[in-house]
């Protein structure tokens, strides 16, 4: 018996012509965010800006997603890529989204995606919410991290 495994879609996300095998990096801005207590959802003015700033960058593609889970500190943006490191912040606004771009950039010359909190621009150096290793990344129990 043989088993088929399922074709990984390529999808462009909403709003993005670009061709898709010139996108090889992701920056998801959550739509549904809001503060406690508001009606007002700055993920998609926020993701109006981000698309606007990385428009003329053909190895990203930019979207929304209906909620990251981050719910306790919006607005919640991610960049991904594969065999990199994925970064999820939190506390994201409008006026940040130079320093998101900017840090976009950086991220696509790390070789792993891999930077310090030093490293990155803006408020981006202490709103990391998560920094998940790329696949395949991950030490084996016996390992020494430290070296």
């Amino acid at each position: 018996m043989t088993i088929q495994r399922p074709i990984k879609a390529q999808s462009p996300m909403a709003g993005d012509d670009r061709h898709p095998a010139q996108q090889t990096h992701e920056l998801v801005v959550c739509v549904t965010c809001r503060p406690r207590g508001s009606e007002e959802r700055p993920g998609k003015a926020l993701l109006a800006e981000l698309t606007a700033q990385m428009a003329a960058d053909a190895a990203w593609r930019v979207g929304g997603i209906e909620c990251m889970a981050a719910c306790g500190r919006p607005c919640a943006i991610a960049l991904q890529s594969q065999d990199k490191t994925t970064w999820l912040f939190g506390d994201m606004e409008l006026a940040d989204a130079e320093d998101i771009a900017r840090f976009a950039r950086q991220y696509e010359e790390l070789p792993d995606g891999w930077c310090k909190a030093s490293e990155r621009p803006g408020k981006l150096a202490r709103t990391a919410l998560a920094r998940i290793p790329a696949s395949g990344r991950v030490l084996p129990p016996d390992a020494d991290a430290c070296t």
